[in-house]
């Protein structure tokens, strides 16, 4: 079968923007099991199997059309890496100022909401670039 001369830049971004969500699924769920047997935190309804998956998926796809709109109009990669870099620190200060001065700074909710962010992070800024640059992958 022949494969394809050109394969769409969107395409490829949609696609390393849907595997690298599937991947931080895979290990947001982990993390959520391995945190809640280490603390023996178990939250009512907030953080289920389905809330985590469909978060994990809908954010790194949309990261990566930012990706492909980074790389379309602007054509750097660094300006990507430094946008995914602060939007991460923002939040995980915000999710950090907001917790009681009683509670350590990884435990309940706080401790659950920044590893999802952290590994999806840093998912995002090494996987997604390699899953789209790489020549031969998608076909």
């Amino acid at each position: 079968m022949r494969r394809p001369d050109h394969i769409p830049r969107f395409s490829r971004a949609l696609l390393a923007g849907a595997l690298t969500g599937l991947v931080a699924t895979v290990v947001n769920l982990i993390y959520n099991l391995v945190f809640r047997s280490i603390t023996r935190f178990m939250p009512d309804e907030e953080f289920n199997f389905f809330s985590i998956t469909l978060a994990s998926m809908i954010v790194l796809v949309l990261i990566g059309i930012l990706f492909f709109v980074f790389l379309k109009y602007i054509n750097s990669t660094a300006f990507f890496i430094l946008l995914v870099i602060l939007i991460i620190g923002c939040i995980c200060i915000t999710a950090f100022s907001h917790m009681n001065a009683g509670e350590s700074a990884f435990y309940g909710d706080h401790g659950l909401v920044a590893g999802f962010i952290l590994l999806s992070g840093i998912l995002a800024l090494t996987l997604l670039p390699y899953l789209y640059l790489h020549p031969k992958l998608f076909i």
